[in-house]
């Protein structure tokens, strides 16, 4: 378990603060009930337990979730991380450590670091990140750092994301492409535009998605081709939704070509792109 001084420490405290009352309930929850619910191995049951502890005040709470921030699955990890959230200076302690993982620990560590730092909103975690991004991880701890430069959205990210534009995995790259996206401020389609000629299909799809919503005029040509002769209804779909976007009258003839495509979604997302355009 990660941490263990800390967590000790900080249930003693609680335990000082509360005397012989070791739960101190918010909207119904305790100690007990949160165990139950990890005993029952049931992830609802689990986030449900966490959620109506919000406001729980415990020395053994502190423990329980502590151990949950290492949980297999992500919606516990993630729930986990919420609950700390709640309490900035245990989320700060804490942090250190998963910090430390991102550059020495394994793949499992760093997953479980990246979900932290990215519930918890912790920014000073991104130099960490970015390090982390450049070790040769897989596909799960891969994901992990783009769900937190996504949940983080800052523009010292961006290098996160580009780095898992060129994972082996289909998944994190469109994962990747479609966080691009969400970095506020963000007005540079030109990592997406990029992807628009992945060997994947889910990612071009994700990727027309990001270009039109940044308004990515450069990728027109490539999205125009997409429309009329991408093999995937959904990317052809999205390119359509993208051309309408950028708006460029350029991108007349492709729309209507696509407004006989064979499939209903493209043919409705052509009409409404056509007439947006100037």
């Amino acid at each position: 378990m990660k941490n263990t001084k800390l967590i000790a420490a900080a249930a003693f405290v609680v335990g000082l603060s509360f005397g012989a009352n070791p739960a101190h309930a918010g909207k119904g929850g305790d100690a007990g009930k949160i165990r139950a619910a990890i005993n029952s191995g049931s992830v609802d049951a689990i986030i449900a337990e966490v959620e109506r502890a919000e406001g729980l005040s415990c020395g053994e709470c502190i423990t329980l979730v502590t151990a949950l921030t290492e949980d297999s699955r992500y919606a516990v990890r993630e729930v986990a991380g919420w609950w700390f959230a709640k309490r900035p200076a245990m989320a700060k302690a804490l942090a250190e450590g998963f910090v430390a993982d991102l550059a020495s620990g394994d793949a499992v560590a760093v997953r479980n670091a990246a979900d932290f730092l990215g519930s918890t909103k912790t920014f000073t975690s991104l130099p960490a990140l970015r390090q982390a991004a450049g070790r040769n991880l897989d596909a799960e701890a891969a994901l992990a750092l783009v769900r937190a430069a996504q949940a983080l959205a800052h523009k010292d990210g961006k290098p996160v994301l580009q780095a898992a534009m060129s994972h082996s995995d289909a998944a994190v790259r469109a994962a990747a492409v479609t966080a691009w996206r969400d970095i506020l401020d963000n007005q540079d389609a030109a990592p997406a535009i990029g992807m628009l000629g992945d060997a994947d299909s889910s990612v071009r799809a994700a990727a027309a998605m990001v270009v039109g919503a940044l308004k990515g005029a450069a990728g027109r040509t490539q999205l125009e081709a997409l429309v009329i002769g991408d093999a995937d209804p959904f990317v052809r779909r999205n390119a359509a939704f993208a051309l309408g976007q950028i708006a460029n009258a350029g991108s007349r003839a492709a729309l209507t070509k696509a407004m006989s495509d064979t499939s209903g979604l493209v043919r409705m997302t052509a009409k409404t792109a056509l007439a947006l355009l100037n």
